[in-house]
């Protein structure tokens, strides 16, 4: 059946004559095509498609049907008609399906992740797709082509966790973070943006390719990664187990194409837990923050005191000038408890990539107890420890201004380093900083003047510390060659909008990867809701995600060269 499929869609490629219009398909005629079929979507394959009289259009003396090029994009715009309630069941089944890590279980351990895994075999021999599980480090779904050439595609299965009190939307609609939740045009649930929805675009988009009976010159190969949110060791095991496609693209950052990523870093102070000493309150608990690179919707401090009612003043009147005198686009609250008072900072969750995309609570918090202590009595312990180093080494500042390590490089963009998590563990507690660098200076000069830095705050104060530091080199890409070209081209074609290559401050698998870049899913101008509480997809961006990359697959699948 496949075979007379195939036949049926070269013949009909042959009848029509060279001559005449030879453009690419438009934004605005794909807009008509989508609306022309929106009361009546396809309910027949590809074939009958393409008979239609609203499609016939586009083939008579096009050459850019006989080429492909508006053949593949007429298959992308076929899938997002058809297949879009049945793309929507699939991406709620995976992301109702927990992916995050479990405190120190190994991914591969984890049973989620296998759920996962047997979720996405499942999807893939529905399909007709190869599967192959790699010791639960990558799940690999491929669709082979006529020749010894190989395109990888990369995605994540993983996630950062998601606190379920903090799901609340502005009308007071409490949200439930692993099942898929359909408002209007918004799909709320973990992993909805980053990255299930890619991997069910993706999985979607290979298996109508097969359906549709069209050949491949080079091999599609889907890896999904599951520690992508915690470091990529599952991408390092595979590379050593694996050969690599020499051109892989990256669904897990933003369009148009991404050809260079800043260096992923980690500060982690660790303060060893003390009792308190002096007159005061004492800070007895703090939390903040889930994962190293989410920066969380609030931070609290938890205050033992035998004088409740006046320390909340106290605390009440000490915010309410901190909130005022740092540009008040955040809050603090207070209320008495079982356990103490209980001090909270509400800011806005955002993915650490992108710090000025939010308001910081953990840093605000931190900063906030050390100036109060000016005012209001605290204890000296392991809390207050760290919040003079915040204090004193990065302040409300992710840009390194504190530590005078700040720079920019004019493509890459500037160098951040929020503070985002806060956790007592092992008899310490545990605050981290993320640095992300964009080219301008090695990871090892930028390493040395934290060191730097940290150590003169030392010497002065005199707080215990450990410092673990690290920091990766960025990732720059050549932004030129056909294959470029061609991603470029997709996007701007099928949005409209400018298509130029881009830098990202997100750290993704495209670094470990042979001539790695992203490409999508993050639409330019839009906010991402991706690590933050209430993320969400749009469910127009997601079937023009699934087009989009049926095109991308068809293209670079066939072109005649790469570079």
């Amino acid at each position: 059946m496949k075979q007379l499929i195939a036949a049926a869609v070269l013949a009909a490629l042959a009848i029509y004559p060279a001559a005449g219009q030879s453009k690419e398909i438009t934004r605005t005629e794909i807009a008509a095509l989508i609306s022309g079929f929106s009361a009546m979507p396809p309910t027949a394959g590809f074939r009958e498609f393409l008979n239609d009289p609203l499609v016939k259009q586009y083939r008579s003396g096009d050459k850019k049907y006989r080429s492909g090029v508006n053949l593949y994009r007429l298959l992308g715009i076929f899938i997002r008609l058809k297949h879009q309630d049945a793309m929507v069941r699939t991406l709620g089944d995976l992301v109702a399906i927990p992916t995050d890590k479990k405190e120190d279980q190994p991914q591969h351990e984890n049973p989620k992740i296998r759920e996962f895994g047997r979720a996405i075999a499942k999807i893939a021999g529905d399909f007709g797709l190869s599967f192959r599980n790699v010791d639960n480090r990558i799940f690999e779904v491929t669709l082979p082509g006529k020749g010894p050439d190989m395109i990888g595609v990369f995605t994540h299965g993983d996630v950062v966790p998601a606190d379920p009190e903090k799901w609340v939307l502005p009308d007071g609609k409490l949200l439930a973070p692993y099942r898929l939740t359909i408002i209007g045009d918004r799909m709320y649930g973990r992993g909805a943006s980053d990255d299930k929805s890619e991997i069910t675009a993706v999985l979607y988009a290979m298996g109508a390719i097969k359906r549709a009976g069209f050949t491949l010159d080079r091999t599609i190969r889907l890896s999904i990664e599951t520690t992508e949110e915690t470091g990529g060791s599952a991408t390092e095991y595979y590379k050593a187990r694996t050969t690599l496609a020499p051109y892989n693209i990256v669904l897990d950052g933003a369009y148009p194409v991404g050809v260079a990523e800043k260096g992923f870093g980690v500060v982690m102070g660790k303060f060893p837990v003390r009792p308190g000493s002096g007159d005061g309150a004492e800070i007895v608990d703090a939390t903040g923050g889930l994962a190293i690179n989410q920066i969380p919707s609030r931070a609290q401090a938890v205050i033992k005191t035998s004088e409740p009612a006046r320390f909340k003043r106290l605390i009440d009147t000490a915010a309410k000038r901190y909130v005022a005198d740092n540009r008040a686009n955040f809050r603090i609250t207070s209320s008495i408890g079982d356990n103490g008072l209980t001090v909270t900072v509400f800011g806005e969750s955002t993915h650490s990539a992108g710090p000025g995309r939010g308001v910081n609570p953990v840093s605000r918090l931190f900063n906030f107890i050390h100036g109060a202590r000016k005012s209001v009595p605290f204890k000296s312990n392991h809390f207050t420890d760290a919040a003079s180093y915040v204090a004193a080494n990065w302040g409300l500042d992710y840009l390194g201004g504190k530590l005078g390590i700040g720079f920019s490089d004019p493509f890459m963009g500037a160098f951040t380093a929020p503070v985002t998590y806060v956790k007592i563990k092992q008899g310490a507690l545990h605050l981290a900083v993320n640095p992300r660098a964009p080219r301008g200076r090695e990871p090892d000069r930028i390493i040395a003047d934290i060191r730097r830095g940290i150590a003169t705050w030392q010497t002065r104060t005199g707080i215990n510390a450990q410092f673990d530091i690290s920091l990766k080199r960025y990732m720059y890409r050549n932004p030129k060659g056909p294959w470029i070209r061609t991603l470029l081209d997709i996007f701007g074609d099928v949005t409209g909008k400018p298509a130029k290559p881009r830098s990202s401050s997100g750290y993704t698998s495209a670094r470990q990867l042979p001539n790695g870049v992203q490409f999508g899913p993050g639409m330019p101008g839009e906010k991402g809701t991706a690590h933050r509480a209430n993320e969400f997809k749009r469910k127009t961006n997601f079937l023009r995600d699934t087009q989009i990359i049926t095109e991308m697959l068809l293209r670079l699948g066939n072109l005649e060269r790469m570079e």
